[in-house]
């Protein structure tokens, strides 16, 4: 293809791409230049890009992208950025395309190089037009964003990289802050030495000023320890600053990254968890957090520079030394006993901490039940019995605190009184001078303060060690996205569904809830799903989606084992009605727009017609753009479900047990039309009961608990009255 065709090509495809956001994520058919710019990066990047991934890749706010937008939103896609100062006839054609923003002016795409000659796109006028390297366009200074896509393997919390350096992942994560750790340290090195001025001035004015009773040194050691104050307060405030950075980068940081773990972990793993544990999972970082910007940190920070104060006792005041260091003794032996006593009851309030959240959340889950059926005193007493244990456990764990607080104080004071008595020996044996004693005094408070600190916080120190190990146990365990790393993606479903001696049971119960599950629904076929409660009508759909994993047997999709398939790309292309829809707290056609991402509000009102939605969508205030809440949307939620898979289009649609109520009105007929019109082109897999839905069915599918399940063809069925299923 000759670079005119491209160019036709590239200006084509930015106008239809702009065109699907304009009605999808924008909403507005006014574009500005970064975002036309956007959309010519993406297509040069990968034309094989999806659509919905790029418009999901944008942000959603009602403003225009800038260029910082587009580099987040390619960002978003998998790209790192880097930008240079440079002109358009100075790029490399290797760093092509990029995002090239002059000063002053409009957003350009550089697209490609051949020779001199340099292909742009114009995000203003949405035209290509070749450069040459005399013009002034071209020599223009500006940004240039350079893309390159990002290797996940090549990070430092990468599983690859951490099993060459044998580095945990939240050990993997500080690490990429190196240069402020090593920021943090001079300023504490300087700091420390900084801080020496004063005990050394207090000597030097004993020795020098009082004992002589000479005034004249007064004035230059005043002027001196002055300038050594105003350095400990700017170095304290360079310390401050990289630790509050450094706070609350890792806080975003690795909050996001778990929040990100935890959507990303398989469902049958997350939905085995409580609401409230997986609460507890988010809030695990926020005492993590803390360690950067409390005083355990500093404390620690404060510990190797304790050797330079030691040295500096034993400079002025000889064997005066070994009083700090057989406190410092009685520190670690303290330390380590209560350390062994806390471990264990910290966990024990952890569970009951777990517990009593568990229990508060499910109780305001099933409020209407308590109420209905006159358990609010029951449950009132099950709460205060649940929160006494979880306060008798923090009291433990608090007077643990409290005595450890205790005894480092009471070492502290036997220092303080043991210097001072030694000290005054050696003043009276004449082998330290007054002001000698006065430094050491000063010296060995700044000794034995962050021991002091850290034997007070000894509950705060476990606290922060169990919840490092946690974040670092849950970021090990591979989320769908890590396991289909390796998996194959299939363009398009056919709509084979086969299951081929599939047993499923829940957790680890011994029981399986099915065994030997064996029938094929071949593409364009409607399949029947019957059985009493608790035989695993749900389940059966949830492997069908990929959603759970058979503990024996086999589900395929056109051939291919399910766990040979990324999860997530092929849920996408299954359309499926739970019992319950999830709605969110957002507009109305976004909700729908989660099975279809590229609907337009057409196709939105065709599908809730289809559904018997519409007429009561358009007596919402602001009908397909109303901002849906649970209780606003009660009566619809079932029918909405169902408009969301029609507007799904997938070749495969699972549609678990719906209200009898439904089936019976207007968009149960629609429902049963649809599923006639869709045979030979949709394979639907359907959890019914009713007579009518039944008898269309190509083939039944009947789950018994404790039994082998059974199927029958329709060519076979009698009336549902004498049905027998064999």
């Amino acid at each position: 293809m000759t670079p005119p065709d491209r160019n036709a090509a590239l200006e084509s495809a930015v106008g239809g791409l702009l065109e699907t956001l304009g009605r999808t994520v924008w909403q507005r058919r006014d574009f500005s230049p970064c975002e036309a710019c956007y959309c010519a990066l993406v297509i040069l990047l990968n034309p094989l890009r999806r659509a919905y991934e790029i418009m999901e890749a944008v942000p959603a706010a009602a403003g225009e992208m800038d260029d910082c937008a587009v580099v987040n939103a390619a960002a978003n896609l998998g790209y790192f950025a880097r930008d240079v100062r440079t002109a358009p006839a100075e790029m490399d054609a290797r760093l092509l395309p990029c995002l090239f923003v002059p000063d002053g002016g409009e957003p350009l795409v550089i697209v490609r190089r051949e020779g001199d000659a340099i292909d742009v796109y114009d995000g203003r006028t949405r035209r290509t037009r070749r450069l040459a390297p005399q013009d002034r366009d071209a020599r223009a200074a500006g940004r240039a964003w350079i893309f390159s896509l990002f290797d996940r393997s090549r990070q430092d919390v990468s599983r690859f990289m951490r099993g060459g350096t044998g580095y945990t992942w939240f050990r993997a994560l500080v690490g990429r802050f190196s240069g402020t750790f090593a920021q943090i340290l001079l300023s504490g090195v300087m700091l420390n030495l900084v801080a020496l001025a004063a005990p050394l001035y207090m000597m030097a004015v004993y020795e020098l000023v009082i004992s002589p009773a000479d005034k004249r040194p007064l004035a230059g050691l005043a002027f001196g320890v002055t300038i050594a104050v105003v350095t400990e307060f700017a170095l304290r405030r360079v310390r401050s600053n990289a630790l509050a950075w450094l706070s609350a980068r890792l806080d975003t940081l690795v909050g996001t990254k778990i929040f990100a773990h935890l959507t990303g972990l398989p469902p049958e793993m997350v939905e085995r968890a409580s609401v409230a544990a997986q609460i507890a999972r988010i809030k695990t970082f926020e005492s993590v957090r803390d360690l950067f910007s409390g005083a355990v940190f500093l404390s620690f920070l404060e510990i190797p520079y304790v050797v330079i104060a030691l040295a500096l006792i034993w400079a002025v005041a000889g064997a005066l030394v070994f009083v700090p260091l057989l406190v410092l003794l009685g520190y670690g032996v303290l330390f380590a006993l209560m350390r062994r006593r806390v471990k264990v009851v910290i966990r024990l309030a952890a569970k009951a901490s777990a517990g009593r959240q568990q229990f508060a959340i499910e109780t305001f889950e099933k409020m209407a039940g308590i109420r209905a059926n006159g358990l609010s005193g029951i449950w009132e007493r099950k709460f205060d019995e649940i929160s006494g244990h979880e306060i008798v456990m923090n009291f433990q764990l608090g007077m643990i605190g409290t005595v450890a607080e205790t005894f480092a104080h009471a070492f502290t004071l036997i220092a303080a009184v043991m210097t001072v008595g030694i000290g005054a020996d050696m003043i009276w044996a004449g082998t330290m001078t007054t002001g000698a004693l006065i430094a050491s005094m000063m010296l060995v408070w700044r000794v034995l303060t962050p021991f002091y600190s850290l034997c007070s916080m000894i509950p705060r120190l476990e606290q922060l060690r169990n919840s490092i190990i946690q974040v670092n146990d849950l970021m090990d365990i591979d989320t769908e996205e890590d396991a289909a790393q390796a998996a194959a993606r299939l363009p398009r479903l056919q709509g084979y569904v086969a299951f081929s001696g599939v047993s499923f049971g829940y957790g680890d119960a011994r029981d399986p809830v099915f065994s030997e599950l064996e029938f094929d629904a071949k593409p364009g076929h409607f399949i029947a799903v019957i059985g009493r409660n608790g035989t695993g009508k749900t389940s059966l759909l949830k492997l069908a989606k990929g959603l759970y994993h058979p503990a024996k047997g086999a589900v395929r999709i056109d051939g291919f084992d399910l766990r040979q398939l990324d999860p997530v790309y092929l849920r996408r292309q299954i359309a499926y009605v739970p019992q319950k829809p999830e709605f969110f707290s957002a507009p109305l056609i976004d909700n729908l727009r989660l099975a279809h991402p590229l609907a337009t509000e057409a196709e939105a009102e065709q599908a809730l017609r289809l559904a018997d939605a519409w007429e009561e969508v358009q007596a919402l205030e602001n009908g397909l753009h109303t901002v849906i809440t649970p209780g606003k949307i009660a009566g619809l939620a079932p029918r909405l479900g169902l408009a969301r898979a029609y507007l799904h289009g997938g070749s495969v649609l699972l549609i678990d047990e719906l209200p009898g109520t439904l089936l019976g009105s207007r968009a149960g007929a629609n429902l049963r039309r649809y599923i006639e019109k869709s045979r030979g082109k949709r394979t639907v897999i359907m959890v019914t009961h009713r007579d009518d839905m039944l008898e269309t069915a190509d083939l039944i599918v009947e789950l018994r608990r404790g039994a082998a399940p059974r199927t029958v063809g329709k060519t076979v069925l009698p009336p549902l009255e004498e049905k027998e299923i064999a």
